[in-house]
């Protein structure tokens, strides 16, 4: 139910318009926090109360959500800035052991012994879940290819249908978690802990060397600082794995023990690195939305490493210490993901502030300012940043697209900037074919049933040495007993070179099993020069071929 609930929200999404989209898009994230956190407690709570529980943190989420949209001026820039998903990840799931304890007992909520069983114990049983789930899916595909030898389809059908397919998965998901919770006698989080204890002295070891080896490291900078922040979190965990919920589960292990206290004494250098990394960027550069979130990751970082260097120090207790500190960082970083999402702490706007600084005491020049990040990335501080300087008439740019959204995607672009509508534009204005202007060719592109539209319209923003788009559609009769062409869609892109596509009965284009022996991708720049010269020619194949039950065919185009 829930599955089919998030794809419902899914699709309104697709199909809302610009005003309703950020609406659309705090219901789907809503959603996918109620299912999540739903699913969580179920293990540990009464459904009446994890449905309640999930509800209110669903509810919080989608609040949230709306006051973090409303600085930004699409959607898509919402998610496109880091620092909402990290919150909204954080909100999600750190939130969880609190709620569970809250509602079990509401004066436990710093047990630390009973947050550390609860969310290790999420933790295990998601980890099944979705172990089962991905094999649940192998076995139901496998379970196609053996029915479809027989000429049986149905299964992929309608299994394959999004809306099935979402409802199946949450099914199995739902399935996984409660034979997890289950068998807490048989899956327990110990495993799991004791497993990460044998890898503190490893990390222990590569962080020394890290920490010796960084003064004759030339480069710094945000790879640098991420790699810190990752070596600090990394440690905090393997550190709670062994200091466990209490003493007594604790490890017993001198090594291992010694090895975690150690790290708790190493870690705030590797926090003072990332920080040194991000301040020295920042210098240089000023501040970017990507190094406030940078710098925001070193500080919680530090924040780890002083704790857990704080409890290090102390010979008697020092477990103890470390356990009081993990909850402190925890609501720490609920506080933050709150802090994120409402915009009273906003990356851009401080970004803005930096930049304008820089720019107006000339320390930053013309061709330099980051125009296209302030009218796309920065949200709406970043824009109204932009008009301001351009009414002082301080900048000379244009800012007739602002309305228009995302600069339109090229040749460069990633495949998932293109928008549906956006690809069948440009294969409208650019997709030749062969023969040239063929009756076909629009109302073939304008129903074009692959999912690859956007791979096909990025060839097709290409150029081929002769000039020609880097793309072409070939109109053929390769099928005698069809009547009307086949399409044959040629391009440099591997995703869609060489498919070829059939008229079915009903008057629509479906995908046809293509024999296309010979097709290189690094050549189909010439090749498809050349059918612009001299055109696409029919002849029958120099070869025979074997057909087989069921209509397969077997052939071999050329000796070893």
């Amino acid at each position: 139910m829930l599955g089919l609930l998030e794809w419902g929200s899914f699709i309104s999404l697709m199909d809302s318009d610009l005003q309703q989209e950020h609406i659309w898009i705090s219901l789907l994230l809503g959603m996918g926090i109620f299912g999540v956190a739903a699913m969580s407690l179920l293990m540990h709570l009464p459904l009446s109360k994890s449905l309640a529980a999930a509800l209110g943190l669903a509810v919080g989420g989608v609040v949230l959500s709306l006051q973090g949209l409303g600085g930004y001026a699409d959607v898509d820039s919402f998610l496109l800035a880091p620092q909402m998903g990290v919150a909204l990840s954080l909100l999600s799931s750190i939130t969880l052991p609190f709620i569970a304890v809250m509602v079990e007992r509401r004066r436990d909520w710093r047990n630390y012994r009973r947050l550390f069983e609860v969310s290790w114990s999420m933790v295990c049983s998601w980890a099944v879940a979705m172990l089962f789930c991905g094999l649940a899916w192998g076995v139901l595909m496998a379970s196609h290819v053996l029915l479809s030898f027989v000429g049986i389809t149905f299964l992929a059908d309608v299994l394959l249908e999004p809306a099935v397919a979402a409802v199946v998965s949450g099914a199995l998901v739902g399935a996984g978690l409660a034979i997890s919770s289950e068998s807490d006698g048989y899956l327990s989080p110990l495993i799991l802990l004791k497993l990460l204890r044998l890898l503190t002295p490893v990390l222990l070891v590569v962080m020394v060397v890290f920490i010796v080896a960084l003064p004759w490291r030339t480069g710094e900078g945000l790879p640098l600082a991420a790699i810190c922040v990752a070596a600090v979190l990394g440690a905090s965990t393997l550190v709670s794995a062994v200091v466990a919920d209490e003493d007594a589960n604790a490890s017993a292990t001198p090594l291992l023990r010694a090895s975690a206290r150690l790290l708790g004494m190493v870690m705030p250098v590797v926090a003072a690195a990332a920080l040194w990394a991000v301040v020295a960027r920042v210098a240089q550069y000023g501040w970017t939305p990507a190094r406030v979130s940078a710098m925001t990751g070193a500080l919680v970082a530090a924040a780890y490493g002083l704790n857990y260097f704080w409890a290090a120090c102390h010979t008697k207790d020092w477990m103890a210490r470390v356990r009081r500190s993990n909850i402190w960082m925890a609501i720490a970083l609920i506080v933050l993901a709150v802090l994120w999402l409402s915009r009273i702490l906003s990356p851009e706007s401080l970004s803005v502030t930096s930049q304008l600084e820089r720019f107006k005491s000339g320390e930053l020049a013309a061709a330099d300012f980051p125009e296209v990040e302030m009218r796309f990335r920065w949200g709406l501080p970043g824009q109204e940043a932009l008009r301001s300087l351009v009414e002082q008439g301080l900048l000379d740019v244009e800012l007739e697209e602002e309305e228009s959204g995302p600069p339109s995607p090229d040749q460069t672009s990633e495949v998932w900037e293109f928008s549906e509508e956006q690809a069948k534009q440009i294969l409208l204005e650019t997709m030749p074919s062969s023969p040239a202007n063929h009756p076909l060719l629009k109302p073939f592109i304008e129903q074009y049933p692959g999912w690859d539209i956007a791979y096909l319209a990025r060839s097709c923003l290409s150029k081929t040495p002769a000039g020609h788009p880097d793309c072409l559609l070939v109109f053929a009769d390769l099928l005698p007993s069809v009547p009307g062409d086949e399409a044959i869609i040629l391009a440099s892109d591997t995703m869609v070179n060489g498919v070829t596509f059939a008229m079915a009965e009903d008057g629509n284009w479906k995908r046809a099993t293509a024999f296309n022996p010979g097709l290189i991708e690094e050549k189909m720049a010439t090749v498809i020069d050349g059918i612009h010269a001299h055109g696409a020619v029919i002849q029958p194949a120099p070869f025979n071929v074997l057909k087989l039950p069921g209509g397969a065919i077997l052939g071999v185009t050329e000796s070893p």
